[in-house]
């Protein structure tokens, strides 16, 4: 979660994730966490202007926008959140960047990566504190995810 004294530190780098608080102080303009062509314009100038890959927006109860620019393709993703009793949402930046990076790493598409970062981050704020993800909680609400979008097999 980069603060708006160090967002351009991050120069070149392939996954930038902000909240939406730290994507308007970075770049010094307002944007209303319901309007996807503010956010897309945004992300987009971002994008350009510090040559990041890909963007990753977590937008609280609106949920998480993905923007990945390779190959001269852009892939757009945009997840609502879960509904969830949130407690406390310490730690939920980190947990969602910590599951996109593992997501990554894995090969994972823009989609299961936003969803599974979404879905990871929503899961902690259901507590006070900083609290690790419970694993058991997330294999079982991914698969019922994946179900639910038709990409489980077998």
């Amino acid at each position: 979660d980069p603060k708006k004294k160090h967002f351009d530190a991050y120069r070149g780098v392939d996954l930038f994730k902000p909240n939406l608080k730290e994507l308007r102080e970075g770049l010094k303009i307002d944007i209303d966490s319901g309007d996807i062509e503010s956010i897309r314009s945004a992300v987009s100038h971002l994008q350009e202007s510090q040559s990041i890959r890909s963007v990753m927006v977590t937008l609280s109860e609106a949920g998480v926008y993905l923007n990945e620019k390779a190959d001269g393709k852009t892939n757009e993703v945009l997840v609502p959140a879960h509904l969830r009793n949130i407690a406390d949402v310490s730690g939920a930046g980190d947990t969602v960047i910590s599951v996109a990076s593992l997501c990554r790493a894995l090969g994972a598409s823009s989609w299961l990566t936003a969803a599974l970062s979404n879905l990871a981050g929503g899961l902690v704020c259901e507590f006070v504190g900083v609290v690790p993800v419970n694993r058991q909680r997330l294999m079982t609400e991914a698969l019922e995810l994946l179900t639910d979008s038709g990409l489980k097999t077998g």
